[in-house]
C-alpha cells in the first residue's frame, strides 16, 4: 500500500497500462463487477473503489470481464490483499429476466444496453476465474446479489432453494448490507497481516465454518438448506427467526448448507450523517468510462446522473422489499449543507443542463427522521400496522431542506429545476399539511409516482402496506394542493400483481376500480420473489406470518391474467381479459370495458377488442 493515489480525480485504473500510469507495479485490491464500470456514488462498485482509494489503498476496477478464459483476470496482477467481487447494482437473475422468466432485451448497466456481457450467475462464475488466476489470493462477495443470497435461498428462474452465495462461489468472506464499514475493516486487518480465517468478528459479514473455526456465542441456527426442501413451510420460520436477529444489536446465525455450514454476523451499525457526508464529497466524476463512448454510454446512468440521495435506510417494512436487509431500518441522513454542496458541483459538470432530477430516494419523505430504539427493534416496520411509539415523525428537516434547495435554485449560475419524482410514502405524508403543501408547490415536475400497490385490503395487509383508504386521502390532499398552487399535476399509482395471497377475484376487484377511474396504469410490477423478503418466504411457503395458509399465483397462466387485468386498455391483453370475465360472471364489467375501447368517431372497436 502507498499513499494517496495521484489522478485521484480521474477514474480508478481499469487496464495495467493505467496502472503504470500512477506508478502501481501492483493494486492492493481489484475489484471485479459485472456492470459496466460507472464512477458514480449510485453505483456501488464506484464507491466502495473511491471509498478504498481515500483510506490510501490502491484500488483497480475490472469491469465486465470475459469469463471465458482466466487470461483476462491476470490482466491486472495479483492484487496484494484481495479480490473484491460483486455481480453489479442488481441481482443478476432481476437484471437477466423478468417475472415470467423471459429473457431481458437490454442490459441498462452494460455498455449500449448491450447483452451477453455477463455470465450466468456472475458471482459463482468469477470467483472461479479469480481462484484459477491466482489461488492464494483471498475472495471477498458484496453488492446486493450477495447481501440478499446470504442464507439459504430461493432461486425463482430454477424454481428451487439454493446455497448460500458464500459456499456456491467457493468465497472466504461475503459482506451483506452497506458496506463501507466492513471493506475497511477487511482491507486494514489484512494489510496489517492477519488471515483472511482470522477475520470472523466483523460485523455484517458472513464466512465459511472451517474445522477449527470458533462458532459465535448465543448464535441461533436457522432451518438447514435441506430440511426447507423437505419442508417448505420452514422458508416461513426462518424467514420470521432471522428477520429477529437482522439488526445491529441481533445475534449470529449459522446455518447448514449441505454441504457446508456459514455464520453470519448481525448487520454493522449504520454509518453517521457526517460519514454518509463525506463519501459523497469523494471524487466521482458522475460520468461513464471514456471507454464506452463509442457504444453510446451506459443506459443506467441516465435517469441517477444529476439526482441526489439524501439519506440511506427504510423503516416502512414492506413485505415484497429488501431495502430492510440491506440498507437496515435505521435512517442515516446528509446534513443539508452536503446536499447542497453536491448541487452546486453538478454546474462544473459538461453533462449539467440546470434539472435536478430527484432528490431524495426509495424512501424520499423519511429523511431526517430516527427512531433511538431502531438498531435494536426487531420490528420489521415502524409505520405498519401503526405507527410504533418510539418513532419520531417529525418534517423540520425535510422542510428545511426543500427551503434550502428553494434559495439554491435561485442563487445558482444557471437556471436550475429541482424535482422529487417518486419513493414517496404516501401514509406517512400525511403527518405533515406542510410538507404535501411544499413538496406539490415546488417538486413536483408535473407527474409524483406513489406505490399503494394494491387495492384489497387483504392484500395489503399481506404486503405490510396501508388500506387503500390512506392512499385517497393522500390523493385529495395532493389535488388540494396541486388546485392552491394553480398546477395541473397528477399521481402515477404503482401496483403489483400476483403477490402472494392475491387470487383472480382480488385482481379484478382492483380492475373494478381502475375501470371507474378511467386509470390506464403504465407502472405495474408482476411480483417478483426476490430472495430475503418476506413476500418470498411466503411464496415459497404458502403461508403468510401467522403461518395460515394463503393462495400462491404462481403458474404463468394466472400471473399473466393478474398483470393483464391491471392493464386493460391494452389491446393485447382483450382476449385473456375477456374469457376471464366471462367465465367468473363479471360480464358487466367486460361491457364497460368494451365501451371504454370502442371508438366514438368511427364506431369501430380498437384493435384487439373486436371480441
Amino acid at each position: 500500500m502507498n499513499n494517496l493515489a495521484q489522478n485521484t480525480t480521474g477514474f480508478l485504473p481499469t487496464t495495467a497500462k493505467e496502472m503504470q500510469q500512477r506508478g502501481w507495479h501492483q493494486a492492493d485490491i481489484i475489484l471485479i463487477t459485472g456492470d459496466a464500470y460507472v464512477d458514480h456514488p449510485s453505483f456501488g462498485i464506484a464507491l466502495i473503489g473511491r471509498l478504498l482509494e481515500s483510506n490510501g489503498f490502491r484500488v483497480a476496477i475490472l469491469a465486465q470481464p470475459d469469463w471465458q478464459s482466466v487470461e483476462p483476470f491476470r490482466a491486472l496482477g495479483k492484487p496484494l490483499l484481495f479480490w473484491g467481487i460483486t455481480s453489479g447494482c442488481i441481482d443478476s437473475r432481476l437484471n437477466d429476466y423478468a417475472s415470467l422468466g423471459n429473457k431481458r432485451k437490454e442490459d441498462v448497466y452494460s455498455p449500449g444496453g448491450k447483452l451477453g456481457l455477463r455470465p450466468y450467475r456472475p458471482l459463482l462464475v468469477y470467483s472461479a476465474r479469480a481462484r484459477e488466476a491466482f489461488p492464494d489470493v483471498p475472495i471477498v462477495l458484496g453488492g446486493l446479489e450477495a447481501s440478499l443470497r446470504r442464507l439459504a435461498h430461493y432461486d425463482y428462474i430454477e424454481d428451487k432453494l439454493k446455497r448460500s452465495v458464500l459456499i456456491d462461489a467457493k468465497a472466504d468472506l461475503l459482506v451483506h448490507g452497506m458496506a463501507e464499514f466492513q471493506i475497511i475493516e477487511i482491507a486494514r486487518r489484512l494489510n496489517n497481516g492477519e488471515s483472511i480465517d482470522q477475520l470472523t468478528n466483523i460485523p455484517g459479514t458472513a464466512y465459511p465454518v472451517k474445522n477449527r473455526t470458533k462458532l459465535p456465542e448465543n448464535a441461533v441456527p436457522l432451518p438447514s438448506l435441506s430440511q426447507q426442501q423437505a419442508d417448505k413451510s420452514l422458508a416461513m420460520s426462518a424467514q420470521l427467526q432471522y428477520q429477529k436477529q437482522a439488526h445491529p444489536a441481533g445475534y449470529a446465525i449459522i446455518q447448514e448448507q449441505d454441504p457446508g455450514k456459514i455464520v453470519v454476523l448481525p448487520p454493522a451499525e449504520p454509518i453517521n450523517g457526517t460519514t454518509l457526508d463525506s463519501l459523497y464529497e469523494l471524487p466521482f466524476t458522475r460520468c461513464w468510462h471514456p471507454k464506452y463512448n463509442s457504444a453510446g454510454g451506459v443506459p443506467a446512468l441516465k435517469p441517477v446522473q444529476f439526482s441526489i440521495a439524501t439519506h440511506r435506510g427504510c423503516f416502512g417494512g414492506c413485505s415484497f422489499c429488501s431495502i430492510y436487509f440491506h440498507q437496515g431500518k435505521d435512517i442515516s441522513s446528509r446534513s443539508i449543507e452536503s446536499l447542497i454542496a453536491e448541487a452546486d458541483r453538478f454546474h462544473s459538470h459538461p453533462d449539467f443542463h440546470g434539472t435536478i432530477f430527484d432528490i431524495g430516494g426509495p424512501t424520499a419523505n423519511m429523511f431526517g427522521m430516527k427512531c433511538d430504539k431502531a438498531g435494536a427493534c426487531s420490528r420489521p416496520s415502524c409505520l405498519y400496522p401503526s405507527v410504533c411509539k418510539n418513532m419520531k415523525v417529525d418534517y423540520n428537516s425535510q422542510l428545511k431542506m426543500f427551503d434550502a434547495f428553494l434559495k439554491w435554485k435561485t442563487t445558482g449560475v444557471k437556471k436550475s429545476n429541482v424535482y422529487v419524482a417518486s419513493g414517496i410514502r404516501h401514509d406517512l405524508a400525511l403527518h405533515s399539511n406542510d410538507y404535501i403543501d411544499t413538496l406539490t408547490r415546488h417538486f413536483v415536475g408535473g407527474h409524483l409516482k406513489v406505490a399503494p400497490e394494491h387495492y384489497c385490503p387483504h392484500v395489503l395487509e399481506l404486503m405490510g402496506k396501508p388500506g387503500f383508504e390512506i392512499f385517497e386521502q393522500f390523493e385529495a390532499k395532493f389535488n388540494e394542493a396541486t388546485r392552491k398552487a394553480g398546477k395541473e399535476q397528477y399521481l402515477v399509482p404503482y401496483f403489483i400483481s400476483a403477490h402472494p395471497g392475491c387470487q383472480t377475484d382480488d385482481a379484478i376487484k382492483l380492475t373494478e376500480y381502475l375501470v371507474q377511474r378511467r386509470w390506464r396504469l403504465r407502472q405495474v410490477q408482476d411480483f417478483v420473489p426476490v430472495p430475503l423478503t418476506l413476500s418470498t418466504a411466503m411464496f415459497v411457503s404458502e403461508r403468510d406470518a401467522r403461518e395460515r395458509s394463503i393462495h400462491i399465483p404462481n403458474g404463468r397462466a394466472e400471473k399473466r391474467l393478474q398483470a393483464a387485468l391491471m392493464q386493460y386498455y391494452f389491446g393485447q391483453n382483450a382476449k385473456i381479459i375477456a374469457d376471464c370475465l366471462r367465465n367468473s360472471h363479471h360480464n358487466d364489467l367486460l361491457r364497460e370495458i368494451q365501451r371504454l375501447h370502442w371508438t366514438s368517431q368511427a364506431g369501430r372497436p380498437i384493435a384487439g377488442w373486436d371480441l
